[in-house]
């Protein structure tokens, strides 16, 4: 079995084999480097060509079917160069059908030299050694009826939060991208939702956000909180607005409002929310987001650990957010 090997890293084709190369040619550490140009050298300086095949190990990071390339992270090739992550070209397009992200793989890198020089390579004789695990799933309820799909990925902290339109209890559309320049939490909810420790609780929590960042003097100008429903066919603004007063929610530090499936597509799996119809409610998660003033990630919480969050947790997370010119 292939060992377990960190996450790839970008690098171009011919920079990641110039480098590998470079590093077996003996020019390490306090040796010559190599010259500009020149390609790892073998001992025979023998004019003909001749051909190597050294054994490759690794695990695909990409398939690009139509281009026939696959990027593989490989382990070291002794005498030939170090690990590193590099697209190779597959002549044969139909290995590239049997294999996936993730699958450890084994093949044979053949290399031309002529006097010395590496001139080509290519690799062969690609198969899957060990299969990538199956996708996790989860389940789907918005189409109507209960489905097994590939769980969508969420954002890693640093990414950039896609932008959704949604109508305000105002009735004013708003759009995610308007709010840039403010650091923003944002929570999931429906207003007719039952259990007190799901929605409820993530008006509570909000609640007591607004009341300690508006204590705080100047400080609601720079924050935006915003409680975005996934039931447009009910929440309408002016039974968010209704639900808004009741708990003393005062825009525009905080906001309620619903955007349509459709806009909400855009980013509930993005921020880890899945939500669908049942008999008399909405079966959903939770997912709690704090995002930078440049609309990126900064903070997720999702499922079980949305409902623990503590508020000075989160505002310690949104104040150190805040440009320092509103500090």
């Amino acid at each position: 079995m292939i060992p377990k090997v960190p996450p790839p890293f970008a690098i171009f084709k011919h920079l990641a084999f110039g480098l590998g190369l470079a590093l077996v040619a003996g020019e390490g550490c306090g040796g010559k480097a190599p010259r500009e140009g020149v390609a790892a050298r073998v001992p025979s300086r023998d004019p003909s060509p001749s051909t190597k095949a050294y054994p490759l190990y690794g695990v695909v990071r990409e398939v690009e079917a139509e281009s026939g390339v696959v990027t593989i992270y490989h382990r070291a090739i002794p005498g030939f160069m170090g690990a590193m992550t590099m697209p190779f070209d597959v002549k044969d397009r139909g290995v590239l059908e049997e294999i996936r992200p993730g699958d450890e793989v084994a093949g044979s890198l053949r290399v031309v030299y002529e006097r010395g020089v590496v001139k080509e390579y290519d690799l062969v004789d690609l198969r899957v050694t060990l299969p990538a695990p199956p996708p996790k799933l989860s389940l789907d309820l918005s189409g109507g009826t209960a489905q097994l799909r590939p769980a969508p990925r969420a954002l890693e902290v640093g990414e950039t939060v896609p932008d959704f339109a949604m109508t305000t209890q105002d009735g004013k559309t708003l759009k995610l991208s308007d709010l840039r320049g403010k650091v923003v939490a944002l929570t999931f909810i429906y207003t007719r939702c039952p259990l007190p420790d799901f929605c409820p609780l993530m008006d509570r929590k909000f609640a007591e956000l607004a009341d300690r960042i508006g204590a705080v003097s100047g400080r609601a100008e720079d924050v935006r909180l915003l409680s975005v429903s996934f039931d447009p066919e009910h929440d309408t603004p002016e039974v968010l607005r209704k639900h808004a007063e009741n708990l003393g929610a005062m825009p525009p530090l905080w906001r309620f409002a619903v955007a349509s499936h459709g806009e909400l597509g855009k980013v509930a799996a993005p921020l880890g929310l899945t939500y669908g119809p049942a008999a008399g409610e909405i079966i959903h998660n939770l997912s709690t987001a704090v995002i930078d003033p440049q609309g990126r990630l900064v903070r997720l919480d999702v499922g079980a650990s949305s409902r623990t969050w503590k508020s000075a947790d989160i505002l310690k997370v949104i104040y150190s957010r805040i440009p320092r010119s509103g500090r």
